[in-house]
This record gives C-alpha cells, sequence and structure tokens, in this order.
C-alpha cells in the first residue's frame, strides 16, 4: 500500500464508521487456537489478518510492533510520530492509531489480553509497571539502539519459535518470553524517560487500579466499582492513590473520560451531543463544562484545533 496523504487518512478514517473501528482478538483468524488471547505474526503479513491498520482503528487487547527495517509514521491519538528503523511502537486498549509506511516496512506484531498474560501468574499487577503500555501516561514508541535490537531480533525469534510448537507447556514459554520482552522494553524506555509513569514503580494497588481501569472503562465509571474489584475500600483506594500519584480515584477516572472525549471527538464523525450521549452524560451542556474544566478548551474548539494539527502533519 503506498503512503497515505494526510486528507486521505482522514477521509477513509471517517468515511464510514460513526467511531474508530474496534477490533477484537477474535478477528485474527486463528484467534480460537490461542483462546483468543496471543496472536503473533510479521508485520508484512498484518493485511492478511483481517485489520486494516492503514485507517483509524482500536483494540480490545494491548499490541506490541517491532520495526526493525520500516519508514514513515504513526498517528496516535492525537499526535503524528515519524518511524524510523528500530522503532517499537505500543498499543493499549482503546488507543486510536494508524500506519503511514513505506511498503518495503518488515517487522514483528504481537497482541496479547491481560487474562492471557495473568494466567499462573504469582504477579497480578505485572503490567501496570510497564508504564510505556498506557498511552496517556507515555509516549507511545521510541527507538531502541543497535545493541538492542540484535537482542530484541533474537528474542522474537525465540517467541516465534515458542508460539509455533505443539508441545505441552508452549503457552507457558510464551508468556515467559513476553515477560521478558516486556521488562527489555521497559528498562530501555526508562533509560530514555527516567522520570516518566507514577504508576510504574508505585505501589501495588495502584497499578493494579490503572490496569483495572484500562480492563474495563468504560463499563465501570464508578469508584466503588473498583474498591470492590481490587477487595479494598473505597476510602483506602483514594488514600492509597493520593499517596502514590497524587490523585484520587475519581479524578482519574474522569481523566481517562476526557481521554475517551478527545478521541471520539477527533477520530469519529459523532456530534458533541452524540459524544456527550455516548459516554455516559445526560446533559451535553454539562458534557462541556466537565470538558473545558479538564481542557481548558470546548470540545467543538478541541475538535477542530485536533483536526487542523493532524492535516496538518
Amino acid at each position: 500500500m503506498s503512503i497515505l496523504d494526510e486528507k486521505t487518512w482522514m477521509r477513509k478514517g471517517l468515511s464510514e464508521e460513526p467511531a474508530p473501528v474496534l477490533y477484537r482478538m477474535s478477528a485474527y483468524p486463528d484467534g480460537t487456537r490461542n483462546r483468543g488471547q496471543f496472536h503473533l505474526l510479521r508485520f508484512e503479513e498484518g493485511q492478511t489478518d483481517r485489520i486494516d491498520r492503514f485507517v483509524p482503528h482500536r483494540h480490545d487487547f494491548f499490541e506490541l510492533i517491532w520495526l526493525p527495517s520500516a519508514r514513515g509514521r504513526v498517528v496516535a491519538d492525537f499526535r503524528a510520530y515519524p518511524v524510523l528503523p528500530r522503532t517499537v511502537f505500543f498499543s493499549a486498549p482503546g488507543q486510536v492509531h494508524s500506519w503511514d509506511l513505506d511498503p518495503s516496512a518488515t517487522g514483528e506484531i504481537v497482541s496479547f489480553t491481560p487474562e492471557f498474560f495473568f494466567v499462573g501468574s504469582n504477579q497480578p499487577d505485572l503490567l501496570g509497571r510497564m508504564s510505556y503500555l498506557f498511552t496517556e501516561i507515555a509516549e507511545p514508541l521510541f527507538q531502541l539502539e543497535e545493541a538492542q535490537s540484535a537482542r530484541m531480533e533474537s528474542l522474537f525469534k525465540e517467541l516465534r519459535d515458542a508460539s509455533a510448537s505443539k508441545l505441552a507447556g508452549r503457552d507457558d514459554l510464551v508468556r515467559s518470553y513476553l515477560t521478558i520482552i516486556l521488562t527489555h522494553l521497559r528498562q530501555a524506555y526508562q533509560l530514555r524517560n527516567p522520570d516518566a509513569g507514577s504508576f510504574a514503580e508505585g505501589d501495588s494497588l495502584a497499578r493494579r487500579f490503572r490496569l483495572a481501569l484500562e480492563t474495563h472503562f468504560p463499563d465501570m465509571l464508578e469508584v466503588g466499582d473498583y474498591a470492590q474489584l481490587l477487595q479494598v475500600s473505597r476510602s483506602h483506594l483514594n488514600d492509597e492513590l493520593r499517596r502514590q500519584v497524587g490523585q484520587s480515584a475519581s479524578e482519574i477516572i474522569h481523566q481517562r473520560l476526557v481521554l475517551e472525549a478527545k478521541r471520539l471527538l477527533v477520530h469519529s464523525t459523532l456530534t458533541i451531543s452524540e459524544t456527550a450521549y455516548r459516554l455516559g452524560f445526560q446533559d451535553p451542556s454539562y458534557f462541556g463544562r466537565f470538558f473545558r474544566r479538564y481542557t481548558g478548551q470546548t470540545p467543538g474548539m478541541y475538535r477542530d484545533e485536533a483536526i487542523r494539527e493532524l492535516m496538518a502533519g
């Protein structure tokens, strides 16, 4: 596929869907073989897996893309990022993104759900330590050094070999290699961003809350529901979050609502009133005040400015 210009990107992204297309793990042809929880394929084969990565879309799973050879750009939520050789890209559930790459790009795509990652795990908050996976906290991509790149190539080969196995313990090996890859990237990311992501090394409860919010949003919006899920009291959850990250649970949930509002405003044809109703607001006027309190702009002002910036590249 040839490189898409900005206007084509916007037209294709907004022509048919009222909101960005949501792809589920079941979109993969062999998803049932892996219980719909893990998938690995080469980037250059990606157009055969029923996901059009060149128009704005989102997933209900985590995705890690390793591009040892690629040039172009990726649009992630509201910003465009250059893609060069040795780029690693991270996508959390719900993030809207699209690719604009030279056709010769090569690499690996690994997709997984939290359920697959945590089977048999003694550390149910391990994903929460990977702050780079949560793209509202961190930029969603970075380049590896040459030595790190060679290591990543080796690890993906091991992951691919393990994934292809039909022997007992296959999924355990896949989880082990996936953990190693994520941890190497966590260290590489920390070297470039030593102060990034208070959730990365914070208290276990803060990490578990972050992961729970990403997993259950927007179906769960009440602090009490998250407290019950995490088996703590509402007051204890709020106290610990304030201590660890300086915000209450409701403040973090509100910020997540604002993030989703931005995604719908920029990447959908929904009106502002329809966006408000989609997010559970009964009064569009209240939604406008809520949005402005957190962003300093009305929804309409934000939409116009963000689309203008994306169109400008």
